[in-house]
């Protein structure tokens, strides 16, 4: 089974026809908006005659799963705009992480479709001819993740924001905030550099290589933390072992709510999982920057578990705000402008989108959430 059939049938059955709501200065549109979906759905690798087989390899595949959860919450987002007369177009492209393949998919589709947007790919190695195709034919491509974009130009939109923004954007906050008390930065040998610029924002830091005294862990962070006054522990690592262990000796030595603050300057793999006791997080108060509000936020979370049978991951709600970005580029919503913050509150995104033309000429996005743990509850945070 071809890939556009079988993604635009499924398009199809989940986009109705409903009563078109209306938004002030938000103008329906006359004709569907065409936007191309580049992720590696990799149906080479499915098998859709045994569909078990072709289950358990979907199952075993982390970038089939990303493609299709992504795809299934752009798809939400293409149903609530039919629901307002904004008409969309999806045109699923599989990039089968192959660049050539990619470029061949896409331009098939374009020479029978109009695409006006370009959304993916997920992938750096398949960004090349993808971001020259771009340029040529002067339509945006948007980046869902971060890349390393070398082929720069004014239709490459980098959608989310890079870590050195999450990070900067975290400790101007904290130094701020912070009143003079004792701040210890715990780090891995990755992050020496990351834990250096931390420790020159607050005078007085103490640095702790994680990684080289693991043997002592427990016996080096104790006798850095003051038992009376408040403590700022700064955490640098993407070692989930690392992150668990300081979490869980920070814990421990907790005598009061407040008593130790937690603080990762950028919300990657280490924190963000199942396996990290969640209680003693919120007990540390553990703060961190992201590119997106907790799920928690998410509005339309009732209708995806209706349709999908589930609550969508940060994978699908990026998918579903990625195409609300999209669609008010195309139909010249700034974001900043009254039409454009009332499109984006009836959307619910969770991405802020805080656009700025960096010095290659390219759109980065600089929209950032700063996010706190209390009382066992994700809090956003206002600077």
């Amino acid at each position: 089974m071809k890939l556009k059939h079988f993604f635009s049938g499924l398009a199809f059955f989940w986009v109705f026809g409903t009563q078109a709501q209306t938004i002030q200065g938000v103008p329906q549109t006359k004709e569907p908006l065409g936007i191309a979906f580049a992720l590696p759905f990799r149906t080479d690798k499915m098998d859709f005659i045994d569909p078990a087989l072709g289950q358990k390899i979907l199952e075993a595949r982390n970038d089939t799963k990303s493609s299709l959860s992504f795809y299934s919450g752009a798809l939400i987002a293409i149903e609530r705009l039919d629901s307002m007369g904004i008409q969309v177009k999806p045109h699923p492209v599989d990039t089968q992480l192959n660049g050539a393949i990619a470029l061949a998919e896409l331009e098939a589709v374009h020479r029978i479709n109009d695409i006006d947007f370009l959304i993916g790919p997920l992938s750096d190695r398949v960004l090349p001819p993808l971001s020259q195709w771009s340029l040529q034919q002067k339509k945006p491509i948007f980046l869902p993740s971060i890349a390393d974009a070398q082929q720069v130009h004014p239709y490459l939109i980098q959608g989310i924001a890079k870590n050195e923004t999450l990070r900067r954007q975290l400790l101007d906050y904290a130094k701020k905030e912070w009143l003079g008390q004792k701040v210890t930065v715990v780090h891995d040998g990755e992050a020496l550099n990351q834990a250096q610029n931390i420790a020159q924002r607050f005078p007085g830091a103490q640095k702790l290589d994680a990684t080289a005294q693991s043997n002592r862990l427990l016996e080096a962070l104790t006798e850095r933390m003051d038992t009376l006054n408040t403590n700022w522990v700064f955490v640098e690592t993407a070692n989930l072992k690392t992150a668990s262990s300081v979490a869980s000796i920070l814990s421990a030595q907790l005598r009061y709510p407040g008593h130790i603050k937690l603080w990762s300057p950028l919300y990657n793999n280490a924190f963000d999982n199942d396996v990290l006791d969640f209680k003693q997080l919120s007990d540390l108060n553990y703060t961190t920057s992201a590119v997106q509000e907790p799920l928690t936020h998410v509005a339309w979370s009732g209708i995806y578990q209706v349709k999908w049978g589930k609550y969508p991951d940060k994978i699908a709600v990026r998918g579903y705000d990625s195409v609300m970005f999209a669609v008010a580029q195309l139909m010249g919503l700034g974001y900043a402008s009254a039409e454009g913050k009332s499109f984006f509150k009836w959307a619910g995104t969770t991405h802020p989108f805080d656009m700025a033309h960096d010095p290659k000429g390219h759109l980065v996005n600089q929209g950032y959430v700063l996010i706190s743990l209390k009382d066992m509850e994700w809090q956003v945070i206002r600077p």
